[in-house]
């Protein structure tokens, strides 16, 4: 399962996303993740990687595969894998937005946030 970069938020043309994270958590919870989805599912094995920096529209900004004996549950679990790396991952994007100042976000579909450097 991949997801890649929309070229549009809320009707406002967006010409990248720039990923963030605090690299210690967001693995952590990536494992956490990847952990839990297996043993709910009984999978064979899960991968997640999530891009940070600059991607541009129509690439990839996360890849989850799994493995599993029964396709259904590789579905479900791939499925609800980015769910949880969506809502729980310590990771933030910025929409950069054609002709406009760009918005931080947090990594939930429409979730505004504010990103401070440490």
């Amino acid at each position: 399962m991949d997801r890649t970069t929309r070229d549009n938020f809320a009707g406002k043309p967006v010409k990248e996303l720039q990923y963030t994270a605090y690299h210690p958590r967001a693995l952590k919870s990536m494992l956490t993740i990847a952990k839990d989805v297996s043993d709910k599912h009984g999978l064979r094995g899960v991968a997640m990687i999530h891009r940070l920096g600059a991607v541009p529209i129509g690439e990839e900004s996360i890849l989850i595969a799994v493995s599993s004996p029964h396709r259904e549950a590789a579905w479900r679990a791939g499925e609800e894998a980015l769910e949880e790396c969506k809502s729980k991952v310590e990771v933030w994007k910025r929409e950069e937005f054609e002709g406009e100042e760009g918005v931080w976000r947090a990594n939930r579909d429409g979730a505004v946030g504010q990103h401070e450097d440490a």
